[in-house]
């Protein structure tokens, strides 16, 4: 598993919508590109099997996290997150991320600005924090924090890394088996199987994934099928979104039925 086919896959694979209206449509060349910058910018941090990347997505899984934990799982790396939206977390949206356990040992943290002092980051190497809007090409944090919207932009498409599915993926202390494809090879709502190709039907995802959904959402994506990834809006714009874009193969997160 690597960036091989979503690299070759025309066409919006990661639609973001936010609030507030905003949007942002993804192809799979442009998702490979940014998942190649993520692989620079903590490669400069010894990106490999002793990096640990804390995100605790006290907002949701924004597509910003989304692109950095497959750099760093492909990389080889341990990605280490936390149910931060009530959805999953059973609690109030606004603190779980933040009260989630870090890792043990050395680690650095990703997290959306404005979450960027929170107590369970005391002990991070480095804070990455991002700035959430769409087009934001920058975020307003001070020296002691990595802007990511500016920083990132720096590294190159391309990296010269060899990618594989080599990292490990650990949600709420639970190891998840990310490569495991037998989710993502489910039918799709016709009850036909999705085939070899490119996976049929969308995926809709409101906020992050629960836990056991990860292997299929990853995989899904990878392998070049349309992710629509939505934080902070409410079901009925969902469903109206939803029903224009087409097929849904799935829902997931708190959108789960």
């Amino acid at each position: 598993m690597d960036l091989s086919i979503i690299s070759r896959t025309g066409g919006p694979v990661l639609l973001w919508r936010g609030p507030d209206y905003d949007s942002l449509d993804l192809t799979g060349p442009v998702v490979a590109n940014w998942v190649n910058k993520g692989v620079g910018l903590f490669g400069d941090y010894d990106l490999g099997p002793d990096f640990t990347l804390f995100a605790p997505m006290p907002e949701g899984l924004h597509w910003r996290e989304l692109v950095a934990i497959l750099s760093v799982l492909l990389a080889g790396g341990r990605v280490v997150l936390a149910s931060g939206d009530a959805s999953t977390a059973g609690t109030d949206a606004s603190t779980a991320g933040t009260t989630a356990a870090p890792p043990d040992g050395d680690f650095f943290a990703l997290v959306p600005f404005g979450h960027e002092s929170a107590e369970n980051l005391v002990d991070a190497e480095e804070i990455f924090v991002f700035n959430p809007p769409a087009l934001a090409l920058s975020t307003p944090v001070d020296e002691d924090f990595i802007d990511v919207n500016s920083a990132i932009r720096a590294y190159p498409d391309v990296t010269p890394r060899r990618l594989a599915a080599t990292g490990t993926l650990e949600i709420d202390g639970e190891n998840i088996d990310w490569t495991n494809i037998g989710a993502s090879a489910a039918p799709g709502a016709d009850g036909s199987a999705a085939g070899p190709g490119r996976p049929a039907g969308i995926l809709v995802s409101k906020s992050t994934p629960r836990p056991d959904q990860w292997a299929a959402f990853l995989n899904h994506l990878l392998g070049g099928g349309e992710i629509l990834l939505a934080n902070g809006i409410d079901d009925a714009r969902l469903v109206d979104l939803a029903d224009s874009l087409g097929e849904v193969r799935g829902r997931l997160g708190a959108w789960t039925k």
